[in-house]
This record gives C-alpha cells, structure tokens and sequence, in this order.
C-alpha cells in the first residue's frame, strides 16, 4: 500500500471530495465522508456562528417563574408568538444561551441600529435602533432594552434562538445612557463607552434629583461621589 505521505494534495476542495474516516454512531466503522456533509453537520448542529452575533432564547414567563439565562422575554407576558415590527422594549438577560457575558456589548448598541434574526430561519429578522439599555432593578441579571422598530418579517417564537448583531454605529446622533444602581454606594462607577464626557443627571430610588461630585475618568468612564449611601439611576447625555 502506498504511504500516505507520498499521495498529491489536493489544492481544490469540493463537496464531492471524500476522505476516510470512523463513523461513532456505527461502533467506528470506516466510512468515506464529505466536505457537504461536514457542512450539513456544523450548520445542523450550530457549532459554528456569527463571530459578531449573541444568541438568546424567546423565553415566555408565567407569574411566579424565574427568567431563563440567557433568554429574551418581555417584563409582562405577551404570548409565545410575537411579530417583530410591534416590538418596543423586551428584557434581555446578562448572558448568552452559551454562558457568555454580553453586557457592555449589547450596552454598545445603544443608539445604534441592531438585527434580531431567527437562528433556524434567517426570513424571520427585525432591524431594530436601541434607544435605551439599562440594567433591571428589580432583576439585576436583565438588562431592560426599549428600541424603534425599522423593518423586518416574521415574529419571534418560544423556546426558539435569536440572534443580536450590530449592524450600524450611528456616529451622528448624540449618545444616552440611562444607569440603574442597584447597590446602595457611596460612589458610583460608571463605564459608559459613549466616547465623550457625558452631562450627568442623577435620581434616588424615589426619582428624586439629587447632587453628586462627577469625575470623570475618560472618555468612557466616571465616577459620582456622595456624602451618603444610596441607590438610584444617572442619566448621561
């Protein structure tokens, strides 16, 4: 037999290449496999995603159950089929379904335009601009997210996977941020990445207005300084 060294390399990949291998749904019997079949599998089985794209799970949530991690869901159940273009705010969850941290990429979408499309069916997506991103006080694992809805086709399903992309930065409008702080703080750090020193507006639990020592980190980062401990929200503009 000849060596497998000494056999050409093919420069050329096709789909109907094949090459040898065991096959471990048949107690590792040699078979001949395929680039389109490898392709089919990874497709099927999502091993492979968008490298800019998070994945999250419509989830629907009756009174007393807990959100899904990594789940999209809305703060008041609307049913297990949504259609796109009547979306204007949903909840959002800290991770992916992958267990991946999202939180200052999807606070990076804000005030820009974002898709929302079906993994399984890529006719089912929604253009959306996020208008707000801000952290739930009541849920702090959840980001609530309000948005304009552009275009699209098709709704969002239970129990079925959604991408989140950035499509585009929209570097004309000015930038906002709304920031709840859950913990009761003496200082509050904020990193914001609006890339500019933003005005700050600040209100207790009660929205209250209140007055703090801003310092300005950067571009991207501040802190507030009280004379006492407590939680709120900082408006920056």
């Amino acid at each position: 037999m000849t060596k497998i060294k000494r056999y050409a390399i093919d420069t050329e990949v096709t789909g109907s290449d094949k090459w040898i291998g065991s096959d471990g749904g048949a107690m590792n019997r040699t078979k001949n496999f395929t680039p389109v079949g490898l392709s089919d599998f990874l497709n099927k089985s999502r091993m492979i995603q968008m490298p800019n794209a998070l994945t999250f799970k419509y989830d629907t949530v009756e009174v007393g159950d807990d959100r899904a991690t990594g789940s999209i869901s809305f703060s008041t159940e609307v049913g297990p089929i949504v259609s796109l273009s009547s979306l204007s705010s949903f909840m959002i969850h800290n991770r992916t379904t992958k267990g991946k941290v999202s939180v200052n990429f999807l606070q990076g979408l804000s005030g820009n335009l974002f898709l929302l499309q079906k993994d399984s069916d890529p006719d089912h997506f929604g253009i959306f601009k996020m208008t707000s991103y801000s952290q739930n006080i009541n849920e702090p694992s959840f980001y609530d997210v309000e948005c304009e809805f552009i275009q699209g086709h098709g709704s969002i399903e239970e129990d079925e996977d959604y991408f989140v992309s950035l499509l585009q930065i929209d570097v004309l409008s000015d930038k906002h941020l709304a920031v709840n702080q859950i913990a009761a703080l003496p200082t509050w750090t904020i990193v914001h990445n609006l890339n500019k020193f933003p005005s700050v507006t600040i209100v207790d639990s009660s929205d209250n207005i209140v007055v703090g020592d801003v310092v300005y980190i950067n571009e991207n980062e501040l802190k507030i300084n009280f004379t006492a401990t407590f939680s709120g929200k900082a408006y920056l503009n």
